[in-house]
């Protein structure tokens, strides 16, 4: 095996994550066929679209937005995965256990067998698919007017990479007549829904993983960050929308929702976000409301470039999104009401969502115990954590192998984290921390101030925080454990 499967193997071993499919589900799979015959709304004829990154195989999502004099109306075409997977199966079970899919550089571990996924779910061109949709009608203004719940069929008309569509808006390529009037829609209707967004507070952190690209021998080639195109946001918009309906077609029907939720930041946390920013300089007053006060600290990194720093600190003052009955509303987004509908291909609580909605949709019976789905919920939020431990274990171990070959060469690398044992520091330009250990800071003895979050000199009083660029040697790396071991170099002083 070569690095890249190794790293995959051990992860999985390591993180108990299921990866073959059972007898049962090989037997199921073999009469599992879409119905044609159910009573649908034909749509087959709209020019709905998929866009997605390059390297996309399971398409969740299509959409298709139309500009008319007073009102822009949204069409969202999700996979209705919820036709094929019933509960009580082993598919479903299955789908249960594993809660999401996981992705690796290179390589996925689907929560659906790929005849699903990848075949009869998927909003593949120029293929019939039966879909779930959400109609919405926006002011011109960006305000929600009405949205409505149905069951369709459509056929995708084209599918587009987010640099396609990104490159047709800058220069207008040549596409169909139809195609081009949604997508020059949906990016005006993007525009309205960003300064809605901006209005109501939404944080703006832009927590992006490194991309790995791999070469023949399962090796690391390349390390980038994704670059952030228009046209993401333009899906990112169309999806929000379409969450938010979820949520509130759910509150309306049950009085309850699967939702996502993510809670107000601690006092403590706030505290130690006002001290790292006094430190960088700020020294305005602080806004009083949580929200205001990460705001005012987004906007002065900005101004200051403090942008990689900055992901790191606020992103540890926040807390998690998770899955939830309780409505507590989203603080990163600012919503009172939000859920995930929009992925059941890949996520096990859109399709417990997509399965509420279809439930009201066809009069049906469905058994609705909250106690029962709040424990559903929380075992979710439990995979997801999971699974991007696991993505993000197999990226650092690849990143570690990289970086093998420099060994002795030195970094400049920025404090990412402190603890009594010594610093936590990432490298510039690989995106992976490494561990100075206290024994290794010069010419003291160093003592962690919890209250403060610095390590600090016992004889000079110098002292080492968050957010401190630091030049370092990579002494040693083990990439089976993912540990690199750093020595802060010290500068050389001009004679």
């Amino acid at each position: 095996m070569n690095e890249l499967e190794n790293t995959i193997s051990q992860v999985i071993e390591e993180n108990y994550i299921p990866f073959e499919w059972n007898e049962k589900i090989n037997d199921e799979l073999t009469d599992i066929k879409l119905n044609e015959n159910l009573p649908r709304k034909d749509l087959t004829r709209v020019p709905f679209i998929t866009i997605d990154g390059a390297d996309a195989k399971d398409f969740d999502d299509a959409v298709h937005c139309v500009e008319n004099k007073s009102s822009f109306t949204l069409s969202v075409a999700i996979a209705d995965v919820a036709e094929l997977v019933k509960l009580g199966t082993a598919l479903n079970n299955e789908a249960i256990e594993r809660g999401t899919s996981i992705y690796f550089p290179s390589k996925v571990i689907p929560m659906l067998p790929e005849k699903i996924s990848n075949n009869l779910c998927s909003l593949v061109p120029d293929q019939i698919r039966n879909v779930l949709v959400c109609e919405m009608v926006y002011s011109k203004t960006g305000d929600l007017h009405s949205y409505n719940f149905l069951e369709a069929r459509i056929k995708s008309h084209k599918r587009m990479t987010y640099i396609e569509v990104d490159k047709y808006l800058k220069n207008n390529s040549n596409l169909s007549k139809s195609i081009e009037n949604s997508i020059c829609s949906l990016s005006e209707l993007t525009n309205i829904l960003l300064k809605k967004r901006s209005q109501r507070g939404a944080l703006e952190i832009e927590g992006q993983e490194p991309l790995l690209r791999i070469d023949n021998e399962g090796r690391v080639e390349e390390i980038t960050l994704p670059k952030r195109l228009f046209s993401h946001q333009m899906i990112e918009e169309a999806m929000l929308a379409a969450n938010v309906c979820a949520a509130s077609f759910m509150n309306k029907h049950y009085k309850l929702g699967i939702y996502r939720v993510h809670e107000e930041p601690e006092e403590l946390k706030l505290e130690s976000l006002k001290n790292f920013f006094s430190i960088k300089g700020f020294s305005d007053s602080y806004k009083k409301t949580p929200l205001d006060l990460i705001n005012q600290c987004l906007s002065y990194a900005k101004e200051k470039k403090l942008n990689k720093i900055l992901q790191t600190i606020v992103l540890q003052s926040l807390k998690r999104a998770e899955y939830s009955t309780k409505e507590v509303g989203h603080f990163g987004l600012q919503l009172e009401r939000y859920s995930h509908f929009t992925s059941p291909i890949r996520r096990y609580p859109d399709l417990m969502t997509h399965r509420l909605i279809k439930n009201i949709l066809n009069k049906g019976d469905l058994l609705i115990n909250k106690e029962e789905i709040e424990e559903e919920c929380i075992e979710m939020s439990d995979l997801e954590r999971m699974a991007e431990r696991a993505s993000r274990q197999v990226t650092q171990q690849m990143i570690c192998y990289y970086l093998k070959k420099y060994v002795g060469s030195d970094f400049n690398a920025v404090v990412t984290g402190i603890a009594e044992f010594g610093l936590f520091a990432e490298i510039d330009n690989f995106y992976v921390s490494g561990l100075i250990h206290v024994t290794d800071l010069p010419n003291d003895r160093y003592f962690y101030d919890k209250e403060a979050n610095i390590l600090k000199g016992k004889k000079t009083g110098r002292s080492f925080r968050l957010g401190q660029n630091i030049l370092v040697t990579i002494a040693n790396i083990a990439p089976e454990e993912r540990k690199i071991t750093l020595v802060p170099k010290e500068k050389k002083k001009n004679k």
